[in-house]
């Protein structure tokens, strides 16, 4: 049976492939698209605005700081080390629920990984002067890579991106490789020939299939390379955070429905002594369900 017939909705409702594509048109990331299926990332200029990245910023370093326990870093002139990474940012502050519901991302990942997917995590990489380069890998943590793949990453610059730096460091194609890094002249950024830096501007948003090779350069200058790597997942993988456990009444009302769905809240797996609410088990027979 083709995957079309399989994802035959009833007459007169549309498809998910329809309603994925249809999003695609309506943002115009039809050649971000392109870009994904052959190198494997797409970056996507301005997705954020910037007081939204300004506020993260803070809330990040604020929270690196606490858990450091050290004063706040100036994010212009740190040169006192390695600082904390920021967690499970979701429930830090409101402003990165809106990050997860990002319209561009949110398309993207639809197609990487169907209507169903789910949030699995916000975290940030906080990289100072001397921190070392992160090396190629990959953020499908499954036994084996697949294609269509179970997880992908969004990875927002919330400072300009630039090689030495820290910037994101990708190897286009390595999609099509279907495996991670193995040696270290794959896996090291700086010894990996095709591995190239991606430099853009803060607001910016590199989506990433998860079989795709990619980390980070090493940052040589004083001062911070703030992120927040948002990843998502198919609904039948485990969250890296413990997402949906943390979802409040009113998280929920103050944002739409949907954002229900792409928290876990409604999915039909994870029931305990109640037993499974089988009016929450969708079908998932086709790449974009």
């Amino acid at each position: 049976m083709s995957e079309a017939a399989k994802e035959a909705p009833n007459q007169g409702e549309a498809t998910s492939r329809e309603l994925v594509f249809g999003e695609i048109r309506r943002l115009g990331l039809e050649a971000n698209l392109i870009e994904l299926e052959e190198n494997g990332y797409t970056v996507v200029e301005n997705a954020v605005p910037i007081d939204q990245v300004e506020a993260m910023r803070e809330v990040i370093i604020r929270q690196s700081a606490d858990k450091g326990g050290i004063d706040l870093p100036n994010l212009d002139t740190w040169d006192g080390g390695k600082l904390r990474e920021g967690s499970y940012l979701l429930y830090e502050d409101p402003v990165f629920e809106k990050l997860a519901q990002n319209p561009y991302t949110v398309a993207l990942m639809q197609y990487l990984l169907g209507r169903s997917m789910v949030l699995s995590t916000i975290y940030s990489h906080v990289r100072a002067k001397g921190d070392p380069a992160l090396p190629l890998h990959t953020d499908q943590w499954t036994l084996q890579l697949s294609d269509p793949v179970s997880v992908s990453v969004a990875n927002y610059a919330l400072v300009d991106y630039k090689r030495d730096h820290g910037a994101f460091a990708v190897v286009p194609g390595s999609n099509h490789l279907m495996r991670r890094p193995a040696a270290k002249r794959e896996s090291d950024v700086y010894q990996n020939k095709d591995c190239i830096p991606l430099e853009m501007k803060a607001g910016s948003v590199v989506v990433c299939a998860g079989n795709t090779w990619h980390g980070a350069y090493e940052r040589k200058v004083p001062g911070l390379r703030v992120n927040a790597a948002v990843a998502y997942c198919r609904s039948y993988i485990r969250t890296q955070e413990l997402i949906r456990e943390g979802v409040t009444e009113e998280m929920l009302d103050r944002n739409p429905p949907e954002f229900a769905n792409l928290l876990g809240v409604n999915n039909f797996l994870g029931f305990g002594r109640e037993g499974p609410n089988f009016a929450n088990a969708k079908p998932l027979v086709g790449r974009f369900d």
